[in-house]
């Protein structure tokens, strides 16, 4: 065997040395996305504990990207098609930020409004910090409904159709056509993801449809969605984003991805949740 024939197997061995780093290192990847509660990671966070360059990082997610197994977000990545939670446990996730971006959205109803409120957990803090007078509201959200009987100063309508345990979600075409009938002064819209080219997520085509009418039915379309939602493309049903419209989500949402809704007409309403006192010394002790 000659000199350059050595060569040639020397870099065969170390390239497939590479590769099978790499592969472990790519599946330890998605173990680990799997195992946080947000299911996601930013590239920063994959660096660090592989110790490998943002360059290797990138190439790793491309490969993962290009499987169908994750998708890209801004300075991150997400798995793809995560398991929907349920109602219990989306109702113990993320609740002080559900909650002030709940109260920041209700403080734009007026009395005597006319509301539609789309279902899901973030709506139902819309609801329950509702206090305006003499409000019609069309909900297809079984918490909302809830929460709303209570309150004297609500005139409830329950949009009819097709319910939907796992998210007390009602949809389908005896919803739709109650809507055609109303011209509402706010839709105000939950989200699985919120994306500045597809715009807002469903899990099923019946729900995106009546977002998507809901959102034709308002004079405005409030979106509201804590930061983790933000820019995944990793659904299938997306419903398209007015012109104009208003995006109310909590203060830890990353910079870029807020520019890029504003690009696509959102005015934003940034909500800061109530913090509990350790994670007031701390942001005290971070402070030069």
């Amino acid at each position: 065997m000659n000199e350059s024939d050595r060569g040639t197997d020397v870099d065969a061995g170390v390239a497939r040395r590479r590769d099978v780093r790499g592969a472990r290192r790519r599946e330890q990847i998605l173990h680990l996305l799997q195992t946080v509660e947000s299911g996601a990671l930013s590239v920063e966070e994959i660096a660090d504990r592989f110790g490998v360059s943002f360059a290797t990082v990138r190439r790793d997610l491309s490969r993962l990207h290009q499987d169908r197994q994750i998708t890209r977000t801004y300075g991150g990545v997400a798995l793809t098609a995560p398991a929907e939670l349920s109602i219990h446990q989306r109702h113990m996730e993320f609740t002080r930020e559900k909650d002030a971006i709940g109260r920041v959205a209700a403080e734009l109803i007026d009395d005597g409004a006319v509301v539609i409120v789309d279902a899901g957990t973030t709506t139902e803090f819309v609801a329950r910090h509702l206090d305006a007078v003499d409000v019609t509201v069309f909900t297809n959200g079984i918490g909302a409904i809830n929460i709303l009987m209570r309150n004297e100063d609500v005139s409830v309508v329950v949009l009819g159709g097709r319910l939907r345990p796992v998210n007390e979600t009602i949809s389908g075409a005896e919803a739709e056509n109650m809507l055609r009938s109303v011209v509402a002064d706010h839709a105000f819209i939950g989200a699985d993801a919120v994306h500045p080219q597809y715009g807002v997520a469903s899990r099923t085509l019946e729900q995106s449809r009546l977002k998507t009418l809901m959102m034709q039915r308002a004079r405005q379309t409030v979106v509201v969605a804590d930061h983790r939602k933000l820019d995944t493309d990793q659904f299938n049903y997306w419903s398209p984003l007015p012109a104009h419209w208003r995006f109310v989500t909590d203060d830890d949402a990353e910079p870029a991805a807020l520019d890029s809704l504003r690009a696509v007409g959102a005015q934003i309403d940034l909500a800061q949740p109530l913090r509990a006192l350790t994670d007031i010394a701390d942001m005290k002790g971070n402070q030069p």
